[in-house]
């Protein structure tokens, strides 16, 4: 493998830190393997980052404001005032804990992180 201008070995390239890419790079690590990840932006893909959780976040909490303002049959009697930076502030921090855990998990697991882009020019 050539990084720049350097070349390095390892047993096992896996290109993309998404779902499949850093589950299979934490079970070759596992395996003994000498493996290496390598991610353009965050590890954990588009789910993680940028789709179906930032998306779920903010349905919570999209639930949770008319959850209290439709309580009013309960004795309740509440406004949901939204504070939109606060709220996304929280969603981003939910997803830096997560994609933080996948990379926790695959250095623990014995796998070489490379931030960049990578593509295979042969078998070998």
């Amino acid at each position: 493998m050539v990084v720049g201008d350097i070349s390095t070995g390892t047993e096992v390239l896996v290109i993309g830190g998404g779902p499949g890419g850093y589950v299979a790079a934490i079970r070759g690590g596992q395996l003994g393997l000498d493996v290496t990840l390598v991610e353009a932006d965050a590890y954990g893909g588009t789910c993680l980052n940028d789709g179906c959780i930032p998306s779920k976040a903010l349905i919570h909490v999209s639930g949770l404001a008319h959850e209290v303002e439709h309580a009013e049959s309960m004795g309740l009697h509440a406004r949901a005032d939204v504070d939109m930076q606060g709220l996304v502030g929280w969603k981003d921090g939910v997803v830096d804990q997560l994609t933080g855990g996948v990379e926790k998990l695959c250095k623990a697991n014995g796998v070489n992180l490379l931030s960049g882009r990578a593509e295979f020019v042969d078998e070998h």
